[in-house]
């Protein structure tokens, strides 16, 4: 019987940690990554204020943006590729590193969008982001069947927001925004269902498992992000209109 159609399956074991213990662990992981990045942002977008540290560090070093961008990335590969070999805590400190290089480069958001549409852009993704999180929970529909379609679907997201940096038309339009968005919410469900998957493909107390839990955390973050940012450039499309 598939994962996604056993009864009870949050109390699926007698013993050790249950499904919904599991989830409740990667939702704390994944707090814990928009807190560091809230807070770092929170830091940097004061010290650009007071033309400190951080604005001092990207005035005075040029490409240092990009070089964050390159960390990230860097981090991001390293946490896919190492997830069964490095240890928990690495796991964990790469994750935590990336949520505060995240937050280095958001401390120029509310410069270029107002804090008000920050924060209301934070806000209608966190509710966007827990609806589909509850219906990839609770859903018995098998969302990886659509892999490969969302991954095409990701790709080409990725190369038409390559292209807006060129085509005006294309980085003005709120078509990428609203597709971006829907893109993010199915992939929020399809991770959170995702999480069901590693819980029952993995034996209670390996240190797989643990490293799994982080990963999802990560997945389901970057699923947070990219929700928030669509939802920010749509709020500032249609302020700028």
């Amino acid at each position: 019987m598939s994962e996604f159609n056993r009864p009870n399956a949050a109390y699926a074991y007698e013993s050790g940690m249950t499904l919904n213990e599991y989830i409740r662990k990667v939702f704390l992981l994944m707090t814990g990554g928009l807190a560091v990045t809230t807070a770092v942002a929170a830091f940097g977008f004061i010290s650009f204020v007071n033309q400190g540290i951080v604005y001092q560090l990207l005035a005075g070093i040029p490409f240092l943006s990009i070089v964050l961008l390159v960390a990230q990335l860097g981090i991001a590969i390293a946490l896919g590729a190492g997830i069964s070999r490095f240890s928990t805590g690495t796991c964990t400190g790469l994750f935590f590193g990336y949520s505060a290089l995240t937050g280095l480069t958001f401390s120029i958001l509310p410069m270029a969008y107002g804090i008000s549409n920050v924060f209301v852009a934070f806000l209608f993704a966190a509710v966007l982001f827990a609806c589909c999180a509850v219906i990839g929970y609770t859903t018995h529909v098998d969302l990886t069947k659509f892999t490969g379609l969302l991954f095409g679907a990701l790709l080409a997201l990725v190369i038409m927001s390559v292209l807006s940096l060129f085509i005006p038309v294309l980085r003005n339009s709120l078509f990428i925004g609203y597709a971006g968005l829907l893109l993010f919410l199915v992939l929020t469900a399809f991770d959170m269902q995702k999480i069901r998957s590693f819980y029952y493909g993995t034996a209670d107390g390996d240190s797989i498992r643990s490293n799994l839990a982080v990963y999802s955390a990560f997945q389901l973050y970057l699923d947070f992000i990219n929700i928030f940012l669509y939802v920010l450039r749509i709020l500032g499309n249609s302020r700028r209109d």
